[in-house]
């Protein structure tokens, strides 16, 4: 299978009241149009969600006003000029078959097969326990055998409980409770994967395979890559940056999927600014991935010439940077847990924003994963210590490396105190209060004030154990936030210290009593992000990159590729405009300075053109950067001799 670098997402869900569908396409058109944008790979449709197929099938519903072999025809004409295709099905909807073979559709709970939104699409869904299943498998084998497709991207592959007859009686034939939510779930979950290893027997071991909507675990061993959709003005800015540093540890290859969309998908008319597509190219090469643009095709006219006009002249620009991009890796000093289904919660979220305004490299990874290569773990707000992950934290701490836990991370499974001795800290308990405050003991620099700060969430009460001591008192308030038949104490100002820690040291555990970091996700409170960059400090002297006059807005990452170290330096960020974050400026950068740990430089310069740069040796191993004027981003390259 190939390398993907520059790829787009065609998306064509075409409604049936199209009498002039295809008229104005031209399949070499179509090709001529995506070469000459530099893309080199798409997804392109063979179903789509409303149920037609784009091709002579002899099993399922063309379009209604189909005239030729649209998915043959781009097939063919992409192939000659070296672009590779995938063949797209969306398996979880299909309105046709789901009007024309009722038993074919998911019920819900309360006996409805058509609910919700009737003008948008998930209003009625496909149940994998059905004839549908055969449908689709003969569908996808169909195409298979007829085109030379280098793969197939299944959508909206979520697990939806059904309630129909055919579901509930097969599961008490297999002694199953249908009347248990959960069980009904796990039904309707195993059916769903075991159509997908049916299909991977389809497709075999040589072409691509993409579950879109399963998750890590659930497609491990099926799945050839991943791509992590994200139209980030309507999922937020802030879901790419945190899949991506989970999933590019999984040992595959991944891409940002994103869009050309100003809204949703299905936009037709919405094209984001050129700053904010770029944004989303540059995020990717930055985490160590290439981008697929996501792009709706008009069922006449097909593709829209602005659109790829915009497209070929950001890939122009990130093809030029490929030769410091291409296999390259992240360079991470921090790994942020989470569990090993890998889904990613608030938490992460906060705790990725947090450190992306910090400057600081990380990874998000799971207790399955390696610990040896990062200096410092955060075990975010809700990180249970199992065996497995006992043993880990041993070997890291014993490394003489640093944790920083919170609110019930730490703990044991059954949540009766922390989990490992070396937290040296009694567990007291949930806590009760829910106003409750801290106030940091330390000298933390002016960006934590000398008075009672908000926790704005409540975590767990501790108390020191020998060898621990407190770096944040607890201060409570004079009550709860309640109503007591009188009053609704909406003031609930800050009483007094209570003799407990609200953020403790144990060696090199540093843990706080709160939810810091969700916390940060819902409320961006500086005085948290400063209080955990305190603690940081501590216990990570020498971070791979310092930034000097960078503000919190921008990003910075480094990553690897041979002797080379890549520094990436991202300055447009979004704008909240009514509901929806926009990008259309590109900051200027003027006299700032970054220094990289690193030994052995030889040769610093800007690429993509090597322009040289001046730097100086740091007596403590770091190698320090004065930055020239940057617009929107840049990627400075440290060659080392090493």
């Amino acid at each position: 299978m190939r390398t993907i670098k520059r790829a787009v997402h065609i998306d064509f869900h075409t409604m049936p009241d199209i009498p002039d569908f295809g008229e104005r396409f031209d399949a070499v058109q179509f090709a001529r149009t995506l070469a000459d944008a530099r893309v080199d790979f798409i997804n392109f449709f063979a179903k789509c969600n409303i149920g037609f197929a784009y091709y002579p099938t002899k099993i399922g519903i063309p379009h209604p006003h189909l005239k030729f072999d649209m998915l043959g025809q781009v097939v063919e004409e992409c192939r000659k000029l070296g672009i590779g295709v995938t063949a797209y099905f969306n398996v979880g909807l299909d309105h046709e078959m789901a009007r024309k073979r009722r038993d074919w559709t998911v019920v819900n709970e309360d006996g409805q097969i058509i609910y919700g939104d009737r003008t948008a699409n998930f209003f009625r869904n496909m149940c994998y326990h059905s004839g549908y299943r055969d449908y689709m498998l003969a569908m996808i084998r169909e195409v298979l055998e007829r085109y030379p497709v280098e793969g197939v991207f299944l959508d909206c592959m979520a697990v939806r409980p059904c309630h129909g007859n055919e579901c509930l009686e097969t599961m008490r034939e297999k002694g199953m409770d249908p009347l248990d939510p959960g069980q009904v779930r796990e039904f309707a979950r195993e059916a769903l994967l075991e159509f997908c290893r049916d299909v991977k027997k389809l497709v075999g071991d040589d072409k691509f395979l993409y579950l879109n909507g399963l998750s890590t675990q659930e497609t491990k061993g099926l799945r050839t890559h991943w791509e992590i959709e994200c139209l980030p003005g309507a999922w937020s800015y802030d879901f790419f940056p945190a899949q991506a540093a989970y999933i590019r540890n999984l040992g595959q290859q991944v891409f940002y999927m994103t869009g050309r969309f100003h809204a949703n998908w299905g936009d037709f008319g919405g094209l984001k600014s050129k700053a904010s597509l770029q944004n989303d190219c540059w995020d990717a090469i930055m985490n160590a991935m290439p981008t697929s643009v996501g792009d709706h095709m008009h069922p006449r006219d097909g593709l829209d010439e602005p659109v790829y006009r915009m497209i070929g002249d950001i890939y122009r620009d990130i093809e030029r940077y490929e030769p410091w991009t291409d296999e390259a890796a992240a360079v991470a000093d921090v790994a942020v847990l989470t569990r090993t289904d890998g889904h990613l919660h608030g938490c992460h979220a906060g705790a990725v924003r947090m450190l992306g305004e910090l400057k600081l490299t990380y990874d998000i990874i799971d207790e399955e994963m390696e610990f040896d290569r990062y200096n410092l773990l955060i075990m975010p707000d809700q990180i249970t210590v199992t065996p497995a992950l006992r043993a880990k934290l041993k070997a890291h701490l014993s490394a003489g490396k640093g944790i920083i836990s919170s609110g019930h991370s730490g703990l044991d499974e059954a949540h009766t105190g922390f989990a490992m001795e070396e937290w040296q800290l009694s567990y007291e308990g949930k806590d009760a209060s829910n106003a409750s405050y801290f106030r940091i003991k330390e000298n933390a620099g002016d960006d934590i004030p000398d008075m009672p700060c908000s926790m704005y969430g409540t975590g767990i009460r501790m108390k020191l154990g020998e060898g621990s001591r407190t770096i944040a008192d607890y201060v409570q308030p004079y009550f709860n936030r309640r109503w007591d038949g009188f009053h609704g104490s909406f003031y609930t100002p800050p009483e007094k210290e209570n003799g407990e820690p609200a953020v403790a040291r144990c060696g090199n555990i540093i843990h706080f009593c709160f939810p810091v970091f969700g916390n940060y996700n819902r409320h961006a409170y500086p005085v948290h992000k400063y209080a955990v960059k305190h603690c940081i400090d501590q216990l990570l002297a020498q971070p791979v990159i310092r930034c000097e006059r960078i503000p919190t807005t921008a990003r910075v990452t480094v990553t690897a590729k041979e002797r080379n170290r890549m520094i990436h330096i991202k300055l447009t960020y979004p704008e909240k405009r009514g509901s929806y974050e926009v990008i259309e400026d590109r900051p200027v950068l003027h006299g700032a300075a970054v220094s990289l740990r690193a030994d052995g430089v030889t040769a610093v310069y800007m690429a993509p053109d090597r322009t040289p740069l001046p730097f100086d040796r740091t007596p403590d191993g770091y190698v320090r950067i004065a930055l020239p004027s940057i617009e929107g981003y840049a990627m400075i390259v440290a060659e080392t001799a090493l």
